[in-house]
């Protein structure tokens, strides 16, 4: 992919417990000719560092190459010009919204603004729970990633885990609300999407409903439900492209 080729920019965020390798199907799934005029980018957490490790991987000639962090600034200021779409699974939607960046699209898959449910806001997962599974992944970690795997409905391999970088995003959904964010991008330019799945049993529709309903119905969009677990993306990306592939090929 030459610098003249690239039309638009995807930057990715997977969810806890996998990693950029989450977005391999999907991006074999878009045609040849969006993948070669697309710069596709996924932050990594690296929860397997053994994978890869935390920082930026870029999708270079069929292949993701690492680069730090900080590479993001460099692409952001390199690119300016181009249109820029979000799209992050879980707790990756929210990781999107850290970042600087005048985006063109966000799209949440099986994404939140907030994980845990409160007495305003009964949908979502009670802080007792998160709590309990915090406390069990600091004895065992790797039959807790296993455990949420199966309630995900997609497993990806791993031998060695990076406790820290798991443990701290755990522990950021007990009081995570990044709603203010959202709004922000959206008051800059940014159109939201979304889908929620009907078999989701870590992000049901009530709560992508409660998270996205307002902020999709103040631009006319609705939030897009299918019959899917919370990982279908990594397994079935098909169900995903046709909504997709217009976003991405928005001037």
């Amino acid at each position: 992919m030459t610098q003249a080729n690239i039309q638009r920019v995807l930057l990715l965020a997977h969810g806890w417990g996998y990693n950029h390798r989450f977005f391999d199907p999907l991006v074999k799934a878009l045609p040849n000719a969006m993948r070669e005029t697309t710069l596709l980018a996924c932050l990594e957490a690296g929860y397997f560092d053994d994978q890869a490790p935390s920082g930026l991987m870029v999708y270079t000639e069929g292949e993701w190459i690492h680069h730090p962090l900080e590479t993001l600034h460099s692409l952001v200021l390199a690119h300016a010009n181009l249109p820029w779409l979000g799209l992050g699974h879980s707790l990756g939607f929210s990781k999107l919204l850290d970042f600087s960046v005048r985006w063109r699209g966000l799209i949440s898959a099986h994404g939140f603004t907030r994980f845990v449910s409160n007495d305003a806001q009964p949908e979502g997962t009670a802080p007792r729970v998160l709590a309990r599974m915090c406390r069990k992944a600091e004895q065992n970690l790797p039959e807790v990633l296993n455990e949420f795997h199966e309630r995900c409905g997609f497993k990806t391999p791993f031998t060695t885990l990076n406790k820290e970088a798991l443990m701290i995003d755990l522990h950021s959904m007990q009081t995570l609300n990044s709603a203010t964010a959202l709004q922000a991008a959206l008051s800059n330019g940014a159109e939201l999407f979304a889908w929620a799945g009907l078999q989701d049993k870590i992000v049901p529709p009530p709560l992508a409903q409660a998270c996205f309903n307002e902020p999709l119905n103040n631009q006319g969009n609705q939030l897009i439900t299918l019959a899917a677990e919370h990982a279908e993306l990594a397994r079935t990306p098909a169900l995903y492209t046709g909504a997709l592939l217009p976003l991405l090929n928005t001037p």
